[in-house]
């Protein structure tokens, strides 16, 4: 699943992951991609930090709580080390600078 306002980022992952065998949702803001969390079990969360309607990395913990096996990674257009360090201490799996190369993309998802 990738939660991101941004329609490129979305387009270019969700191509991507689904060339490489998953089936992907999309999301533009987060009350969105949490109501399709309700429904499905993806592998991987893709979740940008600023959303229109919240902060992803704010809400972090919360989708750790609510879904303790979710692999979550965070991205943004903005790489404080401070941001990365907290999205690593409250559970993401890796933290995305963008642009990203697709190629960090497989090293994550393998």
């Amino acid at each position: 699943m990738i939660i991101d306002d941004e329609i490129g980022i979305l387009n270019l992952l969700s191509r991507f992951l689904k060339r490489r065998g998953f089936e992907v949702h999309t999301a533009i803001n987060l009350s969105e991609g949490k109501n399709q969390l309700e429904k499905i079990d993806p592998d991987f969360l893709f979740l940008d930090v600023n959303l229109p309607d919240g902060n992803g990395l704010e809400s972090l913990p919360h989708l750790k709580d609510t879904y303790p096996s979710l692999t979550v990674i965070m991205m943004s257009a903005f790489d404080h080390g401070k941001m990365r360090s907290i999205a690593k201490s409250q559970g993401a799996l890796a933290f995305l600078s963008k642009p990203f190369s697709l190629a960090e993309i497989d090293q994550i998802i393998v």
